[in-house]
């Protein structure tokens, strides 16, 4: 959530100056809601409090070959800058979505269900590990025995509150965001 916040705001900052546009309360929050947007269905399954399946919450919207241009299509009859901080938001989701931590995400539906994921560093404690590798392509119909087998219920306090590199990462992102912003108002 951090780094979607600063995926956010550092795209507005990158959309204010292509576009010359005032640097806004407005352009920000738009830039954080599109960066974050992604992952609202992921309320709903935190609602229900159903964190077993909570890996699920990308089978609606993390669909980048369908979101991403439906989104800017839709936007950009509007307002082409707010669809080019749309694309951007989003793609920089998708990929922050795919590195490191999680399941990844469908990335060639509708053509393939699988998942893909790339340089996954989370092991989680008392958990088989995952296999080391680059590149990870998990298939949609063995996706709730994997999260059975390398899953981690506890993942947000496994990753957001300990020293774990991910954390630290997403942080700095976020601190970073803050202060790019901070110069450019």
């Amino acid at each position: 959530m951090f780094l979607d916040i600063g995926i956010g705001i550092l795209a507005a900052i990158l959309v204010n100056k292509i576009f010359v546009l005032p640097l806004s309360l407005g352009l920000v929050s738009a830039g954080i809601i599109f960066a974050l947007l992604p992952d609202l269905d992921f309320i709903f399954y935190k609602a229900k409090k159903d964190l077993k399946n909570i890996h699920k919450h990308r089978n609606l919207l993390h669909y980048p070959l369908l979101y991403i241009p439906i989104g800017v299509l839709a936007i950009i009859f509007f307002n082409k800058p707010l669809a080019i901080l749309f694309g951007v938001c989003s793609l920089l989701h998708f990929i922050h979505d795919s590195v490191g931590i999680g399941w990844g995400i469908k990335w060639f539906f509708p053509f393939s269900k699988n998942s893909y994921s790339f340089l996954n560093i989370y092991q989680p404690p008392n958990k088989e590990q995952i296999p080391k590798a680059f590149l990870h392509v998990w298939k949609d119909e063995e996706m709730d025995i994997i999260v059975d087998k390398y899953g981690d219920e506890n993942w947000i306090k496994n990753i957001y509150f300990h020293f774990h590199p991910y954390a630290i990462f997403e942080f700095l992102v976020f601190i970073i965001a803050i202060v790019f912003l901070l110069k450019a108002l």
